[in-house]
């Protein structure tokens, strides 16, 4: 019995310590999950925006959407690029971490694309 003594305090901590981990790595997982739904509205507004007015108007609205989002939009970033006929806005960027090691954790990455929204010259209003 003596040689035993101590036994269960070991595998209670060792089994904290798992119990810890498996609980980080969750709240990670969903802070990545958020980031992304984020990062995928920011994107489509921005491509409304940007269909309706310019690329300009994309980004600023896209960058809008990731300040009200606080911290989850701290490590985002958008882009938007102007085609003949379509708008594409894309957010790229980094979830929020728990830790500063990077835990492999691959970026965000969302994009939305829209025809822009243009009319014949003989229908603009004057």
């Amino acid at each position: 019995m003596r040689s035993q003594r101590g036994e269960a305090l070991v595998d209670g901590l060792l089994m904290l310590g798992l119990v810890l981990l498996v609980v980080a790595v969750a709240v990670q997982t969903l802070f990545y999950a958020h980031a992304r739904s984020v990062a995928q509205a920011a994107a489509q507004d921005g491509a409304r925006a940007a269909a309706s007015g310019d690329a300009g108007a994309g980004v600023a609205r896209a960058s809008a959407v990731l300040g009200a989002a606080g911290g989850t939009g701290a490590g985002l970033r958008p882009f938007a690029q102007q085609g003949a006929t379509t708008v594409t806005v894309r957010v790229a960027g980094h979830a929020p971490r728990i830790f500063g090691v990077s835990l492999l954790l691959p970026s965000v990455h969302a994009s939305a694309s829209l025809p822009l929204e243009r009319y014949p010259a003989d229908e603009r209003a004057p």
